[in-house]
């Protein structure tokens, strides 16, 4: 078994990944007044907050890469759930090819208000992973109150969809 931390760290990429397009498959189905609901304590409505998560980690890529994906609508035109799955697709397989490329001890030079932050690239893959779990957590909330199906998008449900990635090799113990 391989115990490469930068291994490690690509899986969570992945998992991430995976988990943004099973709320966006689940959230395809949802009228527009479901897409404009949300609940005390959530990042705001699942449109917002979907947009949210998808614009976050283009950012994060910029930020690691200098360059970060665009979509090819505006999204003040309120484009459709597929057209923004199509981008979240763009989204994720950016942020796996930067995550396998960038080591986690890149030092990132950010910028804001004049100021300059240095940091571990791995600072920013953390952030990946906790603000999607944290945002997706807010759309499956704003989901279960409305009595909605929740998709699983724990670590269990990722294991439960993708056994194959956890099974025990020969040798192993």
């Amino acid at each position: 078994m391989e115990t490469n931390p930068e291994t490690t760290l690509v899986e969570f990429i992945r998992y991430n990944n995976w988990a943004n397009a099973q709320i966006l498959a689940a959230c395809q189905v949802l009228t527009s007044e479901q897409l404009a609901s949300s609940a005390p304590g959530s990042y705001g409505t699942i449109r917002a907050t979907l947009q949210h998560i998808i614009l976050a980690e283009a950012y994060y890529i910029g930020l690691l890469t200098g360059s970060r994906p665009q979509p090819l609508f505006k999204w003040d035109d309120q484009p459709n759930l597929a057209e923004v799955s199509t981008f979240a697709n763009q989204v994720a397989g950016a942020l796996l090819d930067t995550i396998k490329r960038i080591p986690p001890t890149h030092i990132v030079h950010e910028q804001e208000d004049g100021n300059t932050f240095d940091y571990q690239a791995l600072a920013i893959f953390i952030q990946v992973v906790n603000h999607g779990i944290e945002h997706r957590t807010n759309i499956t909330t704003i989901l279960s109150s409305l009595g909605l199906p929740v998709p699983e998008v724990d670590g269990w449900g990722y294991l439960s969809a993708l056994p194959d990635r956890f099974e025990m090799q020969e040798g192993e113990s």
